[in-house]
């Protein structure tokens, strides 16, 4: 899964780009860098949800840890 965001100085305000999709604009720059690392993590946890999930459907008697 390639991550393609990006934080963009739009005169005094800064955007944040998620795939070339406009996310939040703000007034500090510690903004977007905060929604981009809740983000990612948030996007990281379904990845590994989905990965375990996969794990258990191949081994459908064993329980998974």
């Amino acid at each position: 899964m390639e991550n393609r965001m990006e934080i963009v100085k739009w005169d005094r305000y800064f955007a944040l780009y998620d795939q070339g999709e406009l996310v939040c604009v703000t007034v500090y720059k510690k903004g977007p860098q905060e929604v981009k690392r809740r983000m990612e993590e948030l996007k990281a946890m379904a990845e590994m949800a989905k990965t375990s999930s996969h794990i258990g459907e191949a081994n459908p008697g064993q329980p998974t840890q």
